[in-house]
C-alpha cells in the first residue's frame, strides 16, 4: 500500500491516501516506563504537523499498544523506551501486528542513549521500520524527526481499494481488524463504496440492531473515566456482551491535527469484548464526527450488543448527540456556575439520565439538589420529587464508587424497557442517604493542605524579615548612641537609647535567644572542641579538621557578619547543623566512626545481588543495604515470558517477586543488628515489598 504524501516542507501537512485523510499515529511509553516526557513532546509535534494522535500514556505493554494500532487502524506507532528492554518491547509489538494482518504499520520510536547503535541494527534487521538515535536528533532536530516518520507512514494508503477485499463475507463483532476497516471507510469513503462493503460485511439483521447509548458534557467533567468505569460493570455483570465506544475529539483549526486522548482513561479494554474507536472531529466543527452516524451503522451491523458514543465537550446549546443515540446521557460536575445557567442547559431537555460526576468535591451535594430541581421544572413532573428524578452522583475516579454502579443499573433498566435486551446489573451498594460513599483519601478541608503548608512557611519568612529589620535599627541606634555619648552629646544619646528601648522591646525574646545561643555556639566551636546530645549520651568532638598542609578548616562555617539582622536571618532560613530548620541535618556533626556510604545494588537474581552485598561489606564494621529493584518488581508485576515484560526482568534491578526471594536477597546478614540499615529504592507498589522485608 503506497499514498502520495505531498510537500515535505516544514510547513505544509504531511497526509496520506492522496490528501484523502490525515496520518494517524498511537503514541506510547513503553511498559514498565514512567518517563513520558519524550512521547509527551513527540505527540505535541506530530499534533502541530497535521497528525491525529492516539495518545496512550507511560507504561503500555505490547499488547495494549498493538491492540490500539488495530482497532484504530493506525498508519504508524510512535513508542519511546528509556528503562531498557527496548528490543523485546518492539519485537513483540510487530509481532502482534504481523499476527493480525496489520504489517503495514509504521513502528518507529526511540530512547536516546539507553538503544545502543547495534540494538538499532537488529531491530531493523526484525522489520522495526526505524529507531532514531541521538545522532539522527542532532541531525534532524525533534521536528525534522516527526516529518521523516510522517514522509515514511504517509506512504501506506490505508483507503487502497485491494486492502478491502478480505471483507468479502460477514464480519463478526470479535473481528477487530475487519471492523477497524469498515470504520475507516466510513471516515473517508464515498457513500457508495462504504454502503457496498457494509453490505457484504453485515452479520446481523437491521430489525435486530442493537441500542445507541450517546454521553456527552462540558470538556473535563470526566465522560471518558466514567464510561471506562461503566464497561467494567457490563464486563463484570455481562461478561459475553460485546460493546463498542465511538469517541469524537476537537480537530485543531490552525493545524489540521488533533490529540485523541480518551483512550488513555480506559483501562477495561484488555477485554476481547470491549472495541473502542477514536474520531477527529475534522471538518463537522460539532462535537461529534460527521461519520460517526456510519461508525454506528458498522457497529450495528457486525453484531454489537452496545454501542456507546462519546462526544467531545459541549456548551449550553449544543444537542448533537441526539442525532445518532437512542438514549443520551448528559454528564457534568459541580463547576457549572450560578443556578440559573441550569436554566440554559439544552442537555437538561434531551438527556434521559443526567449524572454529576466528581461527587467528591466541595459543593457537589447542593449542585445535586439544584440539578434535580431543574430536571424536575424541564419535565414539568411537578408530582413527583426531585429525588425521583434521573440525576445520578458518581465518584469515576473512585474504586468501585456505588455511584457508577446505580448508573449502569439505570442504564440497564433503561435498555431493557425500551429496547428488549437482557443486560444485567448488580444492585448498587449505596449509603444510608442514597448517595454513594464519599470517604477520599484526602478529606476535601485538606485538600489545600500543601497551600497552607507553603501560607506558613511564607509567613514565617514574612516575620523573620520583619524581626530581623528591628533587630538590626536596635544595633543601629545602640551603635550611634555610644558615638554620640562619645562626642559629648548626652541629649541626643539619650534620645537614642530610648528609641533603641523601645524597639527592643518589640522584638519577641526568642529571637534574642538565638542571636545568644549563636554567640556561644561560635564561641565553642572556635575553640576547637564541642559536644553535644544523643540519647541522653554526651558526644566531645573536635570543631576543625587539620588538612595535610596543616591548615585548621573548621568542620561547620558560621557566618562572620557583624550584623545582628543578617545574623537573625541566617539563623531562621538555615542555621548550623542539628539545629531548627534542620537545612544542614538533624545532627550537628557528621559521625567518623564510619564512612556515609550506601552499598547500592540491584543486580539480576536476588543471589546474584545478594553475592554483590557481601562483597560490597567485606572488611566492613557496618552494613548499609541498599536495594534497586527492577521495572516489573516496581510496578508490581511478576516476571513473565511474554517478550515486552521479559525484555525487562532482571534489568537495572534485581525481580523479587516473592518472600524466599526477598528472603535470599538478603542471605547472611542479620537484619536486626544496630550495624545494619536497608533502604529500598520503590515506588507506588512499596506496601508488598515492604510486607516481604518484614516476613524476612
Amino acid at each position: 500500500m503506497e499514498s502520495s504524501s505531498g510537500s515535505s516542507t516544514s510547513d505544509t501537512p504531511i497526509v496520506a491516501s492522496d490528501g484523502k485523510m490525515p496520518i494517524r499515529v498511537i503514541t506510547a511509553a513503553a511498559i514498565f516506563d514512567g518517563h513520558d516526557a519524550a512521547i509527551g513532546i513527540f505527540r505535541r509535534i506530530l499534533q502541530s504537523q497535521g497528525c491525529e494522535v492516539i495518545h496512550l500514556g507511560h507504561d503500555r505493554g505490547a499488547d495494549e499498544v498493538a491492540r490500539a494500532a488495530i482497532q484504530e487502524d493506525a498508519h504508524a506507532i510512535a513508542i519511546t523506551s528509556y528503562q531498557g528492554g527496548a528490543v523485546e518491547m518492539f519485537t513483540h509489538t510487530k509481532e502482534i501486528l504481523d499476527e493480525n494482518g496489520f504489517s503495514h504499520v509504521f513502528l518507529f520510536g526511540g530512547g536516546g542513549g539507553t538503544i545502543l547503535p547495534h540494538e538499532i541494527e537488529h531491530l531493523a534487521d526484525k522489520g522495526i521500520s526505524r529507531i532514531y538515535s541521538t545522532d539522527d536528533g542532532r541531525d534532524l532536530g525533534l521536528v525534522g524527526m516527526v516529518r521523516d516518520a510522517m514522509e515514511k507512514a504517509s506512504e501506506t494508503d490505508l483507503l487502497e481499494e485491494a486492502r478491502f477485499d478480505s471483507i468479502s463475507g460477514p464480519v463478526d463483532a470479535d473481528d477487530h481488524g475487519s471492523v477497524s476497516m469498515l470504520l475507516t471507510m466510513a471516515e473517508n469513503s464515498d457513500t457508495d463504496q462504504f454502503y457496498n462493503s457494509l453490505s457484504k460485511a453485515r452479520s446481523r439483521d437491521k430489525d435486530s440492531e442493537c441500542p445507541v447509548v450517546g454521553i456527552t458534557g462540558t470538556g473535563g467533567a470526566g465522560k471518558s473515566s466514567l464510561m471506562d468505569e461503566v464497561m467494567l460493570r457490563i464486563r463484570r455483570d455481562n461478561p459475553d456482551a460485546r460493546v463498542a465506544l465511538l469517541a469524537t475529539d476537537p480537530t485543531r483549526k490552525k493545524t489540521g491535527g488533533a490529540l485523541l486522548g480518551d483512550r488513555i482513561r480506559m483501562n477495561s479494554l484488555s477485554d476481547p469484548n470491549l472495541f473502542m474507536r477514536s474520531f477527529a472531529s475534522r471538518a463537522s466543527g460539532r462535537e461529534i464526527a460527521d461519520c460517526v452516524d456510519r461508525a454506528v451503522e458498522v457497529c450495528q451491523a457486525v453484531g454489537f450488543d452496545l454501542v456507546l458514543v462519546e462526544t467531545s465537550g459541549i456548551g449550553q446549546g449544543n444537542d448533537a448527540i441526539t442525532e445518532v443515540a437512542d438514549t443520551s446521557i448528559y454528564v457534568t460536575t459541580r463547576e457549572y456556575g450560578a443556578p440559573s445557567q441550569l436554566e440554559k442547559l439544552a442537555a437538561l431537555d434531551f438527556a434521559d439520565i443526567v449524572v454529576l460526576n466528581k461527587f467528591d468535591r466541595p459543593g457537589a451535594e447542593d449542585a445535586l439538589t439544584e440539578i434535580r430541581k431543574q430536571f424536575l421544572r424541564n419535565r414539568e413532573a411537578f408530582d413527583e420529587s426531585p429525588e425521583s428524578m434521573p440525576v445520578v452522583p458518581t465518584i469515576a475516579s473512585q474504586f468501585a464508587d456505588a455511584g457508577v454502579d446505580r448508573l449502569w443499573e439505570m442504564m440497564a433498566n433503561l435498555l431493557n424497557e425500551r429496547f428488549g435486551t437482557e443486560f444485567s446489573a448488580s444492585e448498587p451498594r449505596l449509603g444510608p442517604d442514597g448517595l454513594p460513599n464519599r470517604d477520599t483519601p484526602m478529606p476535601p478541608e485538606r485538600q489545600g493542605y500543601l497551600a497552607e503548608v507553603a501560607s506558613t512557611i511564607r509567613e514565617y519568612h514574612k516575620r523573620s524579615e520583619e524581626v530581623a529589620r528591628s533587630i538590626r535599627q536596635v544595633q543601629q541606634l545602640e551603635a550611634s548612641a555610644k558615638i554620640l555619648e562619645s562626642s559629648g552629646k548626652q541629649d541626643a544619646s539619650q534620645d537614642l537609647i530610648g528609641k533603641a528601648k523601645e524597639i527592643r522591646e518589640s522584638i519577641p525574646e526568642e529571637a534574642w535567644a538565638s542571636l545568644a545561643d549563636f554567640d556561644s555556639m561560635a564561641d565553642a566551636y572556635r575553640s576547637g572542641q564541642a559536644s553535644y546530645s544523643v540519647r541522653g549520651k554526651e558526644i566531645p568532638v573536635k570543631t576543625t579538621h587539620e588538612t595535610l598542609s596543616g591548615t585548621k578548616v573548621p568542620r561547620v562555617a558560621l557566618p562572620t557578619t557583624e550584623d545582628w539582622g543578617d545574623r537573625l536571618l541566617w539563623i531562621r532560613k538555615e542555621n548550623a547543623p542539628g539545629s531548627f530548620p534542620y537545612t544542614g541535618g538533624v545532627f550537628p556533626f557528621r559521625r567518623q566512626d564510619e564512612l556515609p556510604v550506601r552499598m547500592f545494588a540491584g543486580e539480576g537474581s536476588a543471589e546474584r545481588t545478594n553475592k554483590r552485598y557481601h562483597f560490597l561489606s567485606k572488611d566492613q564494621p557496618f552494613n548499609r543495604l541498599s536495594v534497586a529493584f527492577d521495572s516489573p518488581s516496581l510496578y508490581g508485576n511478576d516476571p513473565q515470558e511474554r517478550l515486552d515484560i521479559f525484555g525487562k526482568v532482571c534489568e537495572s534491578g534485581v525481580s523479587i517477586s516473592t518472600v524466599d526471594e526477598m528472603d535470599r536477597l538478603f542471605d547472611g546478614f542479620d537484619l536486626c543488628a544496630p550495624s545494619t540499615s536497608v533502604s529500598m529504592t520503590i515506588n507506588g507498589n512499596y506496601w508488598w515489598h515492604l510486607a516481604a522485608f518484614f516476613r524476612v
